[in-house]
């Protein structure tokens, strides 16, 4: 959900500098191997739409989840003196590390998980599984390794989908837009007209 709004704020942030030649400078950013990107969010979806319960029932989604890491880090290289990709390789970075130190999956406390779903109880979220149509796994505090780079940040109602995000993903999100104002291309000359 984050990353998806870092999108339109990057494309809302674009137009508001560029206007009409915002679509255009977005076109232009020289982006290598942006398949390496594809391909790494394709193979997060199985995990993302797997529905909650034990985790030993998504073990091939998890092996997926944790390659779909390795893809996004190989983009980033491949882009690396980008304007905003390094921000995003940081996060990545962040969240690789958390999900590595904790089995595979992103930690979630019971706790945060209340938090994002107004009207259910602590006891309602077996610790240990799998939360479903997500990345997370449901830790108590006290068992979370590197806890502070965990789906600790939240979007609270109001917010029309109440959602936990890590200062990874935020990261990445902030190098998007950063990246989506395509600052690397040389700016319009006095007459107006764009080089590129």
């Amino acid at each position: 959900m984050i990353l998806a709004l870092a999108v339109v704020v990057g494309l809302a942030a674009s137009l508001v500098q560029y206007r009409g030649r915002a679509f255009h400078r977005i076109a232009a950013i020289p982006l290598r191997s942006a398949g390496l990107a594809l391909l790494a969010f394709a193979l997060q979806w199985p995990l993302l739409q797997a529905p909650a319960g034990p985790v030993q029932r998504i073990g091939m989604q998890q092996v997926l989840f944790l390659l779909s890491h390795l893809l996004l880090l190989g983009f980033v290289w491949r882009n690396w003196r980008l304007p905003g990709i390094q921000i995003v390789g940081l996060g990545v970075m962040c969240n690789l590390l958390v999900i590595a130190a904790n089995g595979g999956f992103m930690p979630i406390t019971p706790e945060t998980l209340v938090q994002i779903n107004p009207g259910s109880t602590l006891a309602q979220w077996s610790v240990g599984a799998h939360y479903g149509h997500s990345k997370d796994i449901i830790l108590p505090w006290t068992e979370i390794r590197l806890g502070a780079l965990s789906d600790i940040l939240v979007i609270p109602p109001p917010f029309p989908r109440p959602t936990a995000f890590s200062l990874g993903d935020l990261l990445i999100a902030s190098g998007i837009v950063v990246l989506l104002q395509g600052s690397h291309i040389a700016k319009p000359d006095a007459a107006g007209t764009d080089p590129h």
